[in-house]
């Protein structure tokens, strides 16, 4: 029990403050996370269709622009961000392009990121 003194409440000068008890139990409604503010949810193989989509050249590896225009498809909202953390994590013999050899490590890094099956 929370108890009030005189500058606490604005009620009649005759209560006893000292026996008012201030509600302590209500708790903040537990917030729904709102799904426009989600990635949309992708399987594997739309995430490798997407990112096979963007591929500029069509020479079966993935730049930076790439990257990013596909991240900023699926609804990213930091894609230049995105592209540069793929390609850092993704790029394992960094040649600066994503290979069909390190898609699977594109991959993972999308699930990481929220780019998932829901």
């Amino acid at each position: 029990m929370v108890l009030l003194g005189p500058e606490d409440s604005s009620c009649n000068k005759n209560v006893d403050h000292r026996l008012v008890r201030k509600n302590t139990t209500v708790s903040p409604p537990i917030a729904e996370p709102r799904r426009k503010n989600f990635p949309p949810a992708l399987t594997e193989a739309e995430l490798i269709s997407v990112f096979r989509r963007f591929d500029g050249d069509r020479d079966g590896c993935l730049s930076w622009q790439d990257l990013k225009n596909a991240f900023h498809s699926i609804g990213s909202r930091f894609p230049s961000y995105r592209a540069l953390t793929a390609l850092c994590q993704a790029d394992k013999n960094r040649d600066g392009y994503i290979s069909e050899d390190e898609m699977d490590d594109l991959i993972q890094y999308a699930f990481s990121c929220g780019y998932y099956a829901w």
